[in-house]
């Protein structure tokens, strides 16, 4: 397994940002915060690395979500959390697409398993742990999603 120096990191960081970037919006619909917990994953991946690299992607997702929803429960406690700005251009893209309107449509914790299964292809396991939550939780949750998705499709249609 190859040792996570800095020069690993800046590779994974221009490599994985991208992708890690939009699962994590989509998973929460709030730019700012998720910028700040992709950075927040990052950090604590140079002081504390996965244990392998088989997933780097993967690991950042649920570092970066866990960091992103402390963000937003903080927030929440502190009564400075708002709506997100019509203007801000990740609502304009999720609203315009398809796929933001229906992800719109699930709970929080919905979007981010879905997010995580079908976008970042977590497991089962790993998206159970990054939410915190059972593996057969994960089964059904996913299934209760993809229903309220095709709900919200036919009513749209």
């Amino acid at each position: 397994m190859p040792e996570f120096t800095v020069k690993r990191w800046e590779q994974l960081y221009d490599r994985a940002f991208p992708q890690v970037y939009r699962a994590v919006v989509a998973a929460t619909l709030d730019r700012e915060r998720a910028l700040d917990g992709l950075h927040d994953a990052f950090e604590e991946g140079l002081r504390h690395p996965p244990s392998d690299d088989r997933n780097v992607e993967g690991w950042l997702y649920r570092v970066a979500l866990r960091k992103t929803r402390r963000g937003l429960l903080r927030a929440l406690r502190e009564g400075s959390l708002g709506e997100v700005p019509a203007d801000d251009p990740s609502a304009a893209v999720l609203q315009r697409l398809e796929v933001g309107r229906l992800l719109a449509l699930l709970t929080k914790r919905q979007r981010a398993i879905v997010v995580a299964h079908y976008y970042l292809g977590l497991s089962q396991k790993e998206i159970a742990e990054a939410v915190g939550v059972r593996r057969g939780t994960v089964s059904a949750t996913v299934s209760q999603s993809l229903a309220r998705m095709r709900k919200g499709e036919a009513e749209h249609a």
